[in-house]
């Protein structure tokens, strides 16, 4: 196996491209995306390369995501990944927020409007803040990165890319979940599910009456509780 991030979710998609991999639902706007690994991948190296183009992020800074759970917030980390970069719980070089811009950046701030297919806002925005969305989509679908992370590169706070594959547990069935995915306490199982071939549904502002359903139409073997 892998001990490196990148490598570990390249393995993922080779093993199976059209599986799905996350599939995310919001109770409150109605929206459902499924993510296959392939459409995963394409979107974090879209993103990586608008990292490292656009707003220069290089290997060893730091990125912070303030996004609440939500399918973006697996791709930002994936991408910071790929770029060498780390994920913060603190201030990072970079940031990515929702509409509520409640996070910035101490160089760059990018921000989502959190629409579906990771839409662009629909106002303008605050000075210094970039539209992910109006960005994104023109950038390339395939990244080579620069400087590629090893195994003993951050990944996360103090934690290195072999530390987070290392402690967690591979998991190889497709689960739903409600916590954030990208946070401390969300990152292993997000490396679990990478690692063991699993699959996720996110769901953010889970509507409890529509579990039991929701578990028999998305074939859920096991809820993860937060």
């Amino acid at each position: 196996m892998s001990r490196v991030l990148p490598e570990l979710f390249a393995t993922a998609v080779r093993r199976d491209g059209g599986a799905p991999f996350l599939t995310y639902y919001d109770d409150a706007s109605g929206e459902r995306i499924e993510l296959s690994t392939v459409t995963t991948a394409n979107w974090v190296a879209k993103t990586a390369n608008l990292l490292v183009d656009e707003y220069d992020l290089e290997s060893g800074e730091t990125v912070a995501i303030g996004l609440p759970p939500h399918w973006l917030g697996v791709v930002w980390a994936l991408s910071a990944w790929s770029a060498g970069a780390s994920l913060t719980s603190g201030t990072g070089a970079l940031a990515i927020t929702g509409p509520d811009f409640a996070i910035r950046g101490e160089r760059e701030t990018i921000a989502s409007a959190l629409l579906p297919l990771g839409g662009r806002f629909r106002e303008p925005l605050p000075d210094g803040i970039h539209d992910y969305g109006a960005e994104v989509y023109n950038h390339p679908d395939v990244f080579v990165p620069f400087d590629p992370p090893s195994p003993t590169s951050p990944a996360y706070d103090d934690l290195t890319h072999d530390d987070l594959i290392s402690t967690a547990e591979p998991i190889a069935d497709r689960i739903l979940v409600t916590r954030d995915l990208v946070s401390p306490e969300g990152v292993g199982l997000l490396v679990g599910v990478i690692a063991g071939g699993g699959s996720i549904v996110l769901c953010r502002n889970l509507d409890a009456s529509k579990l039991e359903r929701r578990m028999s139409d998305e074939k859920v073997d096991r809820v993860v509780g937060d």
